[in-house]
């Protein structure tokens, strides 16, 4: 339906240094840590000790090495077993346990059937191993053996050591991806930004992931018509969330471009823009792109009926948004105004009291949803804005976050009292004000969700 003309970026080579003056050096980058991989890095060729040697002999090895945790008996360079310092001076300082065993065989206090496993086995298999033998190995250690030869020991202790070292490193490495995504879901906001500076001068804009990406957006285009301006959040938060805004940014880049303009009649730059028919697109555009439809009803004999277009029904995920979507006139008193879920607040000037702010509620429907229909319609409502009103727009993480004394939603009523506090003085500082007061009121409760919200006067759109 849509064509999009992703911009490429280049990366010319990097010029060779002709210049023979000194140039100052700079401190190296801290190399990445050797991650541990195979289990023969774990091991150290520790000497071992014969069947034949006495527990005389164990007893005077562990007292001259005191570093010394476990010992590997080895026969004809096979393993035997493994012998744990602490539980061997355990047992041989109890009363006439030397002179009963002293001379007899260290076979005597050996682990015969200790872990033995290949120097070259992947280190995930030997964790998995290790946890399915219990306490044992992390007490005692384990063999490695290089083609059945006996060559060393691996302790527990080393064994915690390079699994905490891979979750780092993967922990690492993940974050390092939610970093890079957030810098590419910023990016396709960056525009909105700047025509929002542009096009309303008293204005504030609050928007905070609860993660470092969410599911929380916003949109904003000049038209010949007017200001088009969208806040919408998705299902999920966290990497989900963002991939969801993308879709619908998506969406809005192709909706609004010069032959493209969503409108009740079809599409064209001549057309009047109806928020309403645009979030319909949105719903189909969605509902297409993630390939969730609605169950057909079965027929009687129980058997699933086949979608009209034969492609499969309602995928076990059912994924969407709620969307604020607005036109303001240049004037600044007309506003078309069309919404899933999310509401409007307006407190006109000189408002009196909490009750006299505006608002007006969203549609109860869904977008994109599996269980939304396709031909779902969403109303537009035409309004009559006093100049200088004071208008709002918040997403769900302000309505629903605990907090206060009593540890309760926030909601729509505390939200209104807000607004009319603030109806007089300038928007941005009216988002500021609100920041603070969030927070506090927040206080030690975790953030549930994504945070938005959109402050602005109604007045002329600047040329």
């Amino acid at each position: 339906m849509f064509a999009l003309d992703p911009s490429s970026t280049q990366h010319p080579a990097a010029d060779q240094l002709t210049d023979p003056a000194p140039i100052p050096a700079l401190a190296p980058a801290p190399a990445a840590p050797r991650l541990v991989a195979r289990a023969g890095q774990l091991s150290q060729p520790t000497a071992p000790i014969a069947p034949e040697a006495s527990n005389e002999d164990v007893h005077r090895l562990f007292s001259e090495q005191p570093l010394l945790e476990t010992l590997a008996v080895v026969a004809d360079d096979r393993p035997q077993g493994l012998i744990n310092r602490q539980r061997f001076m355990e047992q041989y300082a109890r009363p006439f346990a030397r002179d009963v065993f002293g001379r007899r065989s260290c076979l005597v206090f050996t682990d015969t059937a200790p872990m033995v496993v290949a120097a070259g086995l992947p280190i995930d298999q030997l964790v998995q191993q290790a946890l399915a033998s219990g306490s044992r190995v992390l007490k005692d250690g384990f063999i490695t053996v290089e083609e059945g030869r006996y060559a060393g020991i691996g302790t527990g202790h080393a064994l915690m050591a390079a699994m905490s070292d891979i979750e780092a490193d993967k922990t690492r490495q993940l974050m390092a991806s939610i970093d890079y995504a957030s810098l590419i879901q910023r990016s396709h906001l960056v525009e909105s930004d700047r025509v929002l500076a542009s096009q309303l001068a008293d204005h504030g804009l609050l928007w905070e992931p609860r993660d470092v990406v969410g599911g929380d957006a916003y949109f904003f285009r000049a038209t010949p018509q007017g200001l088009l301006g969208c806040m919408f959040d998705c299902t999920g938060h966290g990497v989900p969330g963002a991939f969801m805004t993308l879709i619908a940014l998506s969406f809005l880049e192709q909706a609004v471009a010069p032959a493209g303009i969503g409108t009740s009649a079809g599409t064209g730059t001549g057309a009047t823009i109806d928020p309403g028919a645009l979030l319909g697109q949105m719903n189909r555009y969605i509902k297409r792109v993630l390939q969730q439809r609605s169950r057909d009803v079965q027929p009687a004999w129980g058997a699933p009926a086949a979608p009209a277009d034969g492609l499969p029904a309602e995928k076990s995920s059912s994924d969407g948004l709620d969307a604020a979507l607005f036109l303001q006139s240049p004037c600044g008193t007309q506003l078309r105004f069309a919404s899933a879920r999310l509401d409007l607040l307006v407190a006109p000037p000189g408002v009196q009291e909490a009750a006299q702010v505006q608002i007006h509620a969203g549609d109860k429907l869904g977008i994109g949803y599996a269980t939304t229909p396709d031909d779902a319609a969403w109303s537009t409502q035409e309004l009559e804005v006093a100049p200088g009103s004071l208008l709002m727009v918040a997403t769900d993480g302000v309505i629903d976050q605990l907090g206060g004394p009593r540890q309760i939603a926030h909601g729509r009523k505390r939200l209104a009292r807000f607004l009319h506090e603030q109806h007089d003085r300038p928007a941005a500082q009216a988002c500021a004000e609100f920041r603070q007061a969030f927070a506090q009121w927040q206080g030690t409760q975790r953030r549930r969700d994504d945070v938005s919200l959109l402050v602005w006067r109604n007045q002329a759109l600047q040329p």
